[in-house]
């Protein structure tokens, strides 16, 4: 029985879009929900204003910052995932035949 040969499989690097579509996928996963936290956080105290105008128009404008950034994150980061996937360096397989 002859030897196999010996296999590696890598994958090239990235090119230029791949890395910037990469990048922004990281920062659509991680910016939306610090964000929200700091729309929270940021609108405690106007919402617990003793006036109700500024109460009401802080709950408004927080719940419509909410919905934007919940739209963006749960919408972006399927879309750009898939075009991570799609923008990897090409698999490489390289063969070196058995010795002897």
């Amino acid at each position: 029985m002859p030897p196999e040969p010996i296999r590696f499989v890598a994958r090239a690097p990235r090119s230029g879009f791949g890395r910037l579509v990469k990048g922004l996928f990281w920062l659509v996963l991680l910016a939306p929900p610090l964000l929200m936290l700091g729309t929270c956080a940021g609108l405690s105290r106007f919402v617990l204003s003793e006036d109700e105008e500024v109460a009401m128009g802080a709950l408004l404008f927080g719940a419509e910052a909410l919905g934007w950034l919940w739209t963006a994150w749960l919408l972006g980061v399927p879309a750009l995932l898939l075009l991570v996937l799609l923008t990897r360096g090409r698999r490489l397989v390289i063969e070196r035949p058995p010795s002897g």
